[in-house]
This record gives C-alpha cells, sequence and structure tokens, in this order.
C-alpha cells in the first residue's frame, strides 16, 4: 500500500492565480504535457481551477515547476522529489532564492547561438570544431534539455537547410556521424541506479536518421531501464521477436525525419499487431503529432520531447503513484 503524500503547503499570499497552463508552460521550460502528468501522477503542482475547469498557476507554482524540472534535469526521479518543500528544492539544485527574478537556465539566444555555432562548423566540414560544439553543448545544457533544445533543433535544421539546397548531401552525412557519435558516447554511460527491467528502442525502416533514437535510448538509460537499442529498419516481426525474448517492459519507437507518412503508419500498425496486447508502445518525436489518429487507433502514447518520454517511462516504471 502507497504512503500518502504530504499536501503542499503554499504560501499566504494576496495574488491570486492568473497563468494559464500553455504560459505556465513556456515560463518553467516544461510542456503541457508534462505538467498535467506531474499533477496527475504524483501531486507536485496543485493548481487553483476557473469555474471551466481550467487551470490557473501563481508565480509560487511556476517558481516550484521550475526547480522541479531542473532537478529533473540533473538525474533526480520526479516520483521522489515532487513532494519537497520549495527551500528543499532550491537546496537540491544549488539555487538560492533571489525575489522578484524568475528562475530559468534556458535562455533562448544562448541555445540559439550554440546551433549556429554548430552549424558554422558544418559548413566548413571541421570535424574537431563541431565537436567542440557538441562539447560546448553538454557544459551549457543538462538532462534532457540538451536534447529537447540542441540535438532536436540541431537535426531539424540540418534536414531543413539540406531540403531547401543550403548544404549538400555531404554536409548533412558529416554532421549526421558526428551527433550518432556524440549520442552513442552517452549512451555508453551507465545510469546511476537501476530498476530491473528492459525497454526497447528502434525507428522504423524509413527513418532518414536515427538521432532521435539514440537520445531516447539515452533518456531510457538514464532512467534506470536496461535499454536493448535495435537503431533503424529492423522489421515489425524481428522487433516483437527481440520483444519477447527481453521480456520487454515497453517498445520505444522515435519518429525523426520521416518522409513517407503512408510507410510509417503501416510499420506502426504492424508493429502493434506483432506484440503482446499488453505491451505499451510510445512514439517519441515531433513526427508523432502527423499520426495523432494512427496512435489512438493502435492504443500507443505519445512523448514529443525527451522530458515528455522521462514522464512516460516514470509512469511505466512507477504505475501506483497514479492511484489515490
Amino acid at each position: 500500500m502507497n504512503m500518502p503524500r504530504k499536501s503542499l503547503e503554499k504560501p499566504h499570499s494576496t495574488e491570486a492565480p492568473r497563468c494559464p497552463i500553455n504560459v505556465a508552460a513556456r515560463r518553467a521550460g516544461l510542456t503541457a504535457h508534462v505538467i498535467r502528468a506531474w499533477e496527475r501522477r504524483y501531486e507536485a503542482i496543485v493548481p487553483e481551477r476557473t469555474a471551466k475547469g481550467r487551470r490557473l498557476y501563481s508565480e509560487w507554482e511556476i517558481q516550484r515547476l521550475v526547480l522541479l524540472r531542473q532537478a529533473v534535469d540533473l538525474g533526480h526521479r520526479i516520483s521522489e522529489i515532487a513532494d519537497l518543500p520549495l527551500e528543499d528544492l532550491r537546496a537540491l539544485v544549488g539555487q538560492d532564492a533571489v525575489p522578484g527574478v524568475e528562475a530559468s537556465p534556458r535562455i533562448p539566444m544562448t541555445t540559439n547561438r550554440l546551433i549556429e555555432l554548430a552549424m558554422d562548423m558544418v559548413r566548413g566540414l571541421d570535424g574537431p570544431g563541431l565537436s567542440q560544439s557538441l562539447l560546448q553543448a553538454t557544459r551549457t545544457l543538462t538532462g534532457t534539455a540538451l536534447f529537447d533544445d540542441f540535438v532536436a533543433p540541431l537535426s531539424d535544421e540540418l534536414l531543413r537547410r539540406r531540403r531547401q539546397g543550403e548544404l549538400r548531401l555531404a554536409h548533412e552525412q558529416f554532421a549526421m556521424a558526428y551527433l550518432r557519435r556524440f549520442v552513442g558516447d552517452l549512451l555508453s554511460t551507465k545510469s546511476v541506479h537501476s530498476i530491473g527491467a528492459t525497454v526497447l528502442v528502434c525507428a522504423p525502416v524509413s527513418s532518414l536518421h536515427e538521432i532521435g533514437a539514440l537520445a531516447s535510448a539515452v533518456t531510457a538509460n538514464r532512467g534506470g531501464w536496461q535499454v536493448v537499442y535495435l537503431g533503424v529498419g529492423l522489421p515489425a516481426d524481428e522487433i516483437a521477436f527481440v520483444a519477447e525474448r527481453r521480456h520487454a517492459r515497453a517498445v520505444i519507437v522515435s519518429l525523426s525525419g520521416n518522409g513517407d507518412d503512408d510507410r510509417v503508419e503501416s510499420e506502426l500498425s504492424s508493429l502493434r499487431n506483432r506484440l503482446d496486447t499488453e505491451l505499451p508502445v510510445i512514439v517519441v518525436g515531433r513526427d508523432a503529432e502527423r499520426h495523432r489518429s494512427t496512435l489512438q487507433s493502435i492504443g500507443a502514447r505519445s512523448a514529443i520531447t525527451q522530458t515528455e518520454l522521462t514522464a512516460e517511462l516514470e509512469h511505466l516504471a512507477h504505475p501506483a503513484a497514479d492511484v489515490g
């Protein structure tokens, strides 16, 4: 039986909550999906609601969301920190309270500058320079922010400029080779904790690159999962074989830069039909939005970002957190 969580003690204030969830998400550096999941599963935030049931967030609650996100980026499990008081969260992330200053380490110009520096190295086919740019990103961004704010936008920018003719195929292949090695090195780092369960990570045959799949594998590994990484292009029956042989708890499918929508949906449906009906399928990546109806029809979950994937995996690892 789960112990009841401590109720959050909000500070007494005459200020009425006024920020809708989309504004709170933008200011906290999260997505509305993740905020709802943290509220529903862990009661990390309990916002006020309007007469129509819409959530409204106070400045105190937004500050709390910022600290929770920073702690998760540093490797802490949301299930273990969701009910910590604000002062304990500040201590956890090493941040002192500064009255009147909104805490957020995500500075758009910094991230944009990192991407532009990397693109400059790609244009010049400068391998050592690109490696240094990627290393600089790891010093500036931590946790899922490294993937959501840097790796994914950089990959998208490479594909966009290649399609527009600003870059040659050689530039794209050069950059992807370095990105694969960069993210692959992160995957080789063992997690400090283990939940003793296995997850499969793969990408459809029609995927143009595997960066998203590698990023998803790193996210799962950091969450304590034993990762079986299958790369790109394995047919559905082979994925199902591995899932059964390794007693997988979930299959993660990355959709990144997929060009053939019909083929993607056919592959997803085929995979679902070959897997155990109770085995969760999580489809990750911004391309998942385009296939929402297919995902709903096959009962697959979606996670647009690595932050959302972290929340989904937390739920799978600790399903009892949804109770009560």
